[in-house]
């Protein structure tokens, strides 16, 4: 009795454990799809006049934001004012992150 006890016990556990799995791809899922709604643009930066850069698949609505190495934030843009995909930035000498939506890069302004 105490044996089949024991396995209905961990076969009704094991069942609960698998559901709770399913539920979590089913959401894990559609966060993906959601995410694939962004519209994006690539983004043409030119630093201080003489250094240009593209990033690929910024999203069109959000901030660029560039960070000195220490983490410090520096400039912050609104990436609605990045008309037609080109944007001018004046920083100082060193070496920044520049992060828009999910995709950041390094960039040594001179």
């Amino acid at each position: 009795m105490v044996l089949k006890s024991k396995i209905l016990l961990s076969v009704l556990l094991s069942a609960f454990t698998l559901s709770g799995y399913a539920h979590e791809s089913f959401f894990s899922s559609e966060s993906i799809v959601s995410e694939s709604n962004v519209k994006t643009m690539d983004l043409e930066l030119l630093i201080n006049g003489n250094t240009k850069m593209t990033m690929k698949n910024v999203p069109t609505e959000g901030y660029l934001e560039v960070y000195s190495i220490i983490g410090a934030l520096v400039v912050r843009v609104n990436l609605k004012q990045c008309y037609a995909g080109i944007y001018s930035i004046d920083l100082p000498k060193g070496i920044f992150i520049l992060k828009a939506g999910t995709v950041a890069c390094r960039i040594v302004a001179k």
